[in-house]
């Protein structure tokens, strides 16, 4: 239930019986935690929204469902992250779960893919995680549409809530795909670097610090290429997909995992990802039209425990390998990916209420932890 426990500042002010204001969050120099948001729960506003209901109406995949899932007179579930009192609730649990940041998969402004980052934005919080920019580099737009992006860029980095890391970087992922995605609109990587420059000419001419600029994909050796191309700054990947058609231990996520974090760091620079599971059989029985073919592969679901668990390990090695790890971050899979897989989100329980045994296990690991205890 949304308020079972105190967020975690709160928490963390008792430990230590100290006060926490707000602005203490930029003073922290516990490793940041930043949360992937991918905010297809719009229901029939748009074609994503009508496609994760449908990959998880089935009743073996309900138990995935958000918290704020209501069910038409059909049986059918309806997900409308616009409706009242949402954002405000989800704020609240990832401020209980210890959430630093969140990191929205950024779409064009007026999609409903941006509605949560729309009213993020508008709203005026007394405390609520920081934010930060997934861009794919797709949606940069070619050599004659790049300018526009830049500049909506730099606008989030004005913003005070922003993410910034090294002192004044603002930290922005860049999401990769295959290079056709690229070579399409820009002939290769290399000619996205024109994109790349001028976004941080524009943030050196308005003081907004150097971008701190992460190139998220799967395969490190790819990825640093990637890098090396586009004058970034380090590696990440978006999630830790894996397993087996019948379900694979929490254990071999673990290690996919951390196989990850050892390839990123003895290329480059790195930002652990942390997985909360990876399990994409309801977009097995009903694929959505961005994935015709997903596979069968996953993992068993992570128990509150394990969330914490994962998350506490890459805690450890971002300790452990400080000089791989120069932002002090860390990036989780994920805040909402419910029928891909990976969640903190609370989901609707069985007795048609909050489901937040994830978000108070983690939130209780973080307090603990950055008390010292």
């Amino acid at each position: 239930m949304l308020g079972a426990v105190p967020c975690w500042p709160t928490l963390l002010a008792g430990l230590l019986g100290v006060g926490l204001p707000t602005a203490a969050f930029a003073q922290l120099e516990h490793p940041l935690v930043g949360a992937i948001r991918w905010d297809a729960w719009h229901g029939e506003l748009e074609a994503p929204g009508l496609a994760v209901e449908r990959a998880l109406a089935p009743l073996q995949y309900r138990s995935r469902l958000p918290w704020f899932t209501e069910f038409r007179e059909d049986g059918t579930p309806s997900i409308r992250c616009d409706r009242p009192g949402v954002i405000e609730a989800e704020i609240q649990y990832a401020l209980e779960a210890g959430i630093d940041y969140w990191a929205f998969v950024t779409y064009p402004e007026e999609s409903a893919l941006s509605i949560p980052l729309r009213q993020y934005l508008g709203g005026e919080w007394e405390a609520a995680p920081r934010f930060c920019s997934i861009f794919e580099w797709s949606r940069f737009g070619g050599p004659d549409h790049y300018q526009p992006v830049v500049e909506r860029l730099l606008g989030y980095f004005a913003d005070p809530r922003y993410v910034r890391v090294l002192g004044d970087r603002p930290l922005l992922y860049l999401l990769c795909h295959g290079d056709e995605h690229v070579t399409a609109q820009w002939g290769s990587v290399d000619g996205l670097r024109v994109a790349v420059d001028a976004l941080r000419a524009g943030a050196a001419e308005r003081g907004l610090g150097d971008p701190y600029i992460v190139v998220t994909w799967f395969h490190a050796s790819e990825a640093e290429a990637m890098r090396q191309s586009l004058g970034a700054d380090a590696l990440s990947a978006y999630a830790v997909p894996g397993g087996t058609p019948e379900g694979a231990p929490f254990e071999q996520s673990q290690a996919q995992a951390r196989t990850y974090w050892e390839q990123m760091a003895a290329v480059g620079p790195m930002i652990p990802i942390v997985s909360w599971g990876w399990d994409q059989r309801p977009r097995v029985d009903n694929p959505p039209p961005w994935v015709p073919n997903p596979t069968p592969h996953h993992y068993e679901t992570f128990t509150p425990d394990q969330c914490a668990e994962a998350l506490e390990a890459a805690l450890d090695w971002v300790a452990k390998h400080s000089d791989a790890c120069p932002a002090n971050a860390v990036l989780c899979y994920a805040w909402n990916e419910h029928d891909e897989g990976g969640w903190l989100c609370p989901t609707l329980g069985s007795d048609g209420q909050p489901d937040d045994s994830r978000v108070r296990a983690v939130g209780e690991m973080l307090a603990r932890r950055r008390a010292g205890l």
